[in-house]
């Protein structure tokens, strides 16, 4: 387009190339979510048998007791709920999706989304090679597992 004819075809020089927008989805990466999940996981559950052992093991008897020493597991799952819904907003989804992890087999699915599933995955949903590695490494577990059963049985 020229100042003289507003019907002519633009020159490359005329033409402003503008900068992709790129979304920033914030929340919690993928490795950061998988490792509070194991390492979070452990480390409640060497809490819990610690305070089972200072108690005096199975001497500690009562509902006080139990509470306290169960305390470091359930502030795990307060805190994982807090995390998975961080998690699923770095996917572009809601938080409020977490709690589908209520719903049987949908929790798998969820579950399995949150650590494969990279930034932003609901605006493209393609996975990459790191995710397609993690499902299938979640897929010969569920496999071995049912086979395992199965011969056992």
């Amino acid at each position: 387009m020229s100042q003289y004819n507003p019907f002519e075809v633009a020159a490359s020089v005329d033409v402003v190339a503008e900068p992709a927008i790129t979304k920033v989805y914030g929340g919690l990466r993928r490795l950061p979510y998988f490792a509070y999940l194991f390492g979070g996981y452990i480390l409640a559950l060497l809490l819990t048998f610690g305070l089972g052992q200072a108690l005096g093991g199975t001497a500690a008897t009562g509902a006080g007791a139990t509470l306290f020493i169960a305390l470091p597991l359930l502030a795990y799952q307060i805190l994982s709920i807090w995390v998975t819904a961080k998690r699923l907003q770095n996917q572009g989804y809601s938080g409020w999706w977490v709690l589908g992890l209520i719903v049987p087999l949908l929790n798998i699915a969820g579950s399995a989304k949150c650590i494969a599933a990279p930034e932003g995955y609901a605006d493209h949903k393609t996975l990459d090679t790191a995710g397609k590695v993690i499902i299938g490494l979640i897929l010969a577990t569920i496999v071995v597992t049912i086979a395992a059963i199965a011969f056992l049985a």
